[in-house]
Order: C-alpha cells, then sequence, then structure tokens
C-alpha cells in the first residue's frame, strides 16, 4: 500500500513503475460487520495532482488500463457460458460472480481516492458505480461483497459532496474551501446512479434463487490483494437463517444512505444559487 510518506510526498503520486494498487484498509474477516467507525478509505495525497502534468497523465491511463481490464473480464463472463471457452483476447476469464469483479474494483476505488483530486475522483467513482448497477444483475446476489463495497462508494461520495471525510472528520485535498466542486450536472447524475443503484439491489436481492454464497470464491486473476476472501470460518455461517437476513434487509436499505443526504443538501444548495444548472 502507498505509504503516509509517499503519498504525501510533494508533487509525487505513484512511483515511475506503477504498482499494483493498494489493498483496503478493512480486513477480510469485517466483511459482514457494518462500517466501522475509522475511515475504510485510504489516507489521500495532501494536494491535488497537477492540472496537464505527466503524474496527473499517468494516473489517468493507469486507472483506464485498470477499468478497461475489468470490463473485459466482466464482457468475458458472457462469451465463455455460450462458447464453453475462455477468450483470452477479451480479458481471459470471465468473472464468476460479483465479488470477483469486486476484488478487481476495490483497489482501483483506493488508487483513485489517493489521488486527492476532485475531479478525477467523481469523473472515476462516477464510472464504477454505473458499473456496479449494471454488474448486479447480471450475478447471483452476494452480499458481503455487494455491502462492503457500496460502503465504500457511499463514503466517498458523500465526503466528495461535504469536501470533508464525513467518517473521520478531515478536510479532503482539493476542498479548501468546503462545498462546491461537483457541478450541479454531475450532483444530479451522482442521484440517478444512486437511485437506480437502490432499486438494483432490491430487484437483485429479490430475485428467487438468486442468493448466492460466497465462500470458496477463488482469487481474482487481476489482482493479488484479496480483501474480500472468504475464509474457512463462513462453512459454519448459514445465509439462509433469519438473522442472515434481517441483516441483509438493513443492508439493503442503507444503500448509500449518507449520499442520499448529502445529495439533498447539496443539491438544494445548487438549485438555489443556480450553479451550473440549465434547464
Amino acid at each position: 500500500m502507498v505509504s503516509d510518506s509517499q503519498s504525501q510526498e510533494a508533487g509525487g503520486f505513484l512511483p515511475p513503475t506503477l504498482p499494483s494498487p493498494p489493498a483496503s484498509s478493512v480486513p477480510a474477516s469485517s466483511v459482514n460487520s457494518p462500517a466501522p467507525s475509522t475511515s475504510i478509505l485510504p489516507t489521500p495525497r495532501t494536494r491535488p495532482l497537477k492540472p496537464g502534468s505527466s503524474k496527473e497523465s499517468d494516473f489517468i491511463d493507469y486507472i483506464e488500463q485498470k477499468l478497461l481490464a475489468v470490463s473485459r473480464h466482466y464482457e468475458n463472463r458472457f462469451t465463455s457460458a455460450l462458447s464453453g471457452e475462455e477468450n483470452p483476447d477479451i480479458g481471459g476469464r470471465g468473472y464468476k460472480d460479483f465479488g470477483e469483479q469486486v476484488r478487481d474494483l476495490d483497489p482501483v476505488v483506493d488508487v483513485i481516492w489517493i489521488s486527492g483530486t476532485p475531479s478525477l475522483q467523481i469523473t472515476f467513482l462516477l464510472t464504477i458505480a454505473l458499473t456496479v448497477t449494471t454488474s448486479l444483475q447480471s450475478f447471483p446476489f452476494t452480499p458481503r461483497p455487494t455491502f462492503q463495497f457500496l460502503r465504500k462508494l457511499d463514503l466517498a461520495f458523500s465526503s466528495l459532496l461535504k469536501g470533508v471525510n464525513v467518517a473521520t472528520g478531515g478536510r479532503l485535498p482539493g476542498f479548501d474551501g468546503g462545498r462546491g466542486k461537483l457541478s450541479t450536472t454531475e450532483k444530479v447524475r451522482m442521484r440517478g446512479i444512486v437511485e437506480r443503484t437502490r432499486v438494483a439491489v432490491v430487484e437483485a436481492a429479490g430475485k428467487k434463487g438468486s442468493l448466492a454464497d460466497v465462500k470458496n470464491v477463488p482469487p481474482s486473476e487481476t489482482d493479488t490483494d484479496n480483501d474480500f476472501n472468504i475464509t474457512e470460518d463462513d462453512d459454519e455461517e448459514n445465509l439462509e437463517d433469519e438473522t442472515s437476513h434481517r441483516r441483509w434487509e438493513m443492508d439493503i436499505a442503507r444503500v448509500y444512505e449518507k449520499t442520499v443526504v448529502e445529495l439533498g443538501m447539496a443539491l438544494d444548495a445548487s438549485l438555489s444559487t443556480n450553479d451550473g444548472w440549465e434547464p
């Protein structure tokens, strides 16, 4: 994981040879627990990347390549299912469940957050959030990775809307003036994705036979860090028992709950000042 000294180095972001994305700060054993009081996002740079710099360009290329790899693995899921063969030309083995896709997306979110650059964070995180919404309907519903990853996105979006990490209260890089870094168009787009995701989670969880046990899911081929690994202790857990279902129902109701609150405040403020709003 990128150290504090690296992330805070003046003008620095990633070493010349881009490393594997950092692991999430959440241990694998906690993926079934409510979001902790400490931040589940890594510590960002102290300053945003300079617009137009080589470091910004390297960062954009890096993230785009990672997202392209995820897209190829997702698409190959369908190709493999139809042909019975894996096609290395479009990304190798396709994802077998949503947990595998999350394993590849989670460290990408961490690197995006470490950039400390609101304009890039907003753009790429919205892209990832839309990918999640689309993918939820394509796999059996896996509660643990689904809710854990959505909690991370919820914290990221609500923090960007507020200008501070809502879990720690720390001011975010590039938000010296507080709110106002997101345009009204971005806020409206975020609201649309949030609403679609909340509906998608309900529909995915409600499908007959959709609940898939995520124990013994094989590690991802595109990332060695595995924060969503399910240990042997999970063999004793029965996802069908009443306690588990009550927990999942509560988590469904909490999808993007922090973002919903901040969006309401942000949109009200934007519309009242006509901040970038074009009817």
